[in-house]
């Protein structure tokens, strides 16, 4: 592959697997579901022998839910973990007849200094929401189990980090707002092309014609939407969904980024309730005991090849130490 890749970034929730599922109708673009081992390969020690990554790759959970299949013969000869990284993205483009290969793992957006130095030539497109309807859907996911205090701090963690990127690498990184997006698309898309240097293609407004056709039902279920065109009248459901301590706490939270990006607050500058932060602390324990039990149940292979992978790459303790995003 002579293009360099490119990654879709963002926090969770904002609208990333939609981009990455209509740029996938692209006839030159390969974007796999989200591949979380791909930032652990490139920040394993330096000296990691191959015969780790190796052993590692075939079982790795995400890789099986690309939906293609993978051999060790697929791998010979690779060396590093960019190497390996490379080959299986290279394996799945051409799979489908494609040229380009990119990434939408929201998370990358924390790590991109990491894929900057590994693919000098990569672009970023870091995809905004409103913290609200964020913060909105996530508490309501079975995926997070998260709450509105620590899903706020992830929305401003990581819309940060995407702003950071642009500063960082000016002309290799882009943001758009998922609202424009979706009130936009056609415009947004021919903006993103352009970015990517491939052409606009009438198909990636089709994308709810194939919807979740790819996805396994775990995946299915959640991103359902997927298979209806995009519908603006949603933009603001979060208003349905939040009560108005909810919402205060969100904007007191992320209230200067999140109005330097033109998403009005309501409530101003009032300051956060410290009780009420006390309390959904405390709540995130049982957050976090959930997910872990609702990964055993649902996704079991996942949880099995998360702590594998963790655990022979030394990444285990670090992992523990940022778990409460």
């Amino acid at each position: 592959m002579t293009h360099a890749p490119f990654f879709i970034v963002g926090c969770g929730r904002s609208g990333t697997t939609l981009l990455r599922t209509m740029l996938n109708q692209h006839s030159q673009v390969a974007i796999p579901l989200e591949s979380l081992f791909i930032a652990d390969y490139l920040r394993a020690a330096p000296d990691t022998p191959a015969a780790t990554f190796r052993q590692l790759i075939l079982k790795e959970y995400e890789l099986g839910e690309w939906g293609i299949p993978f051999a060790p013969a697929d791998f010979e000869g690779c060396v590093t973990a960019k190497e390996f990284i490379d080959r299986a993205h290279d394996i799945y483009a051409r799979h489908f007849g494609k040229t380009i290969w990119g990434q939408k793992t929201p998370r990358f957006v924390r790590y991109g200094r990491l894929l900057k130095h590994h693919y000098p030539e990569a672009r970023f497109i870091n995809v905004i929401r409103d913290p609200r309807a964020v913060v909105s859907s996530l508490i309501r996911s079975n995926v997070h189990h998260s709450n509105v205090y620590f899903a706020a701090r992830r929305w401003l963690r990581d819309v940060q980090a995407g702003l950071a990127l642009q500063e960082d690498y000016p002309g290799d990184a882009i943001s758009i707002q998922y609202e424009t997006l979706v009130k936009s698309p056609e415009d947004t898309l021919r903006q993103v092309c352009a970015f990517l240097k491939i052409d606009f293609e009438p198909g990636l407004l089709t994308y709810h014609k194939k919807g979740t056709a790819e996805y396994g039902e775990y995946y299915a279920q959640i991103h359902a939407k997927l298979n209806e065109a995009p519908d603006p009248t949603r933009i603001e459901a979060w208003r349905k969904h939040l009560l108005p301590r909810q919402v205060a706490l969100i904007e007191s939270v992320c209230g200067e980024t999140m109005r330097s990006l033109g998403y009005a607050a309501e409530y101003g500058e009032r300051p956060a309730n410290k009780g009420y932060i006390l309390y959904l602390k405390g709540q995130r324990v049982w957050g976090l005991g959930s997910q872990i039990l609702h990964n055993f149940i649902t996704r079991r292979g996942y949880l099995t090849s998360f702590l594998r992978r963790k655990i022979r790459l030394s990444l285990l303790v670090d992992t523990l130490r940022n778990v409460n995003y």
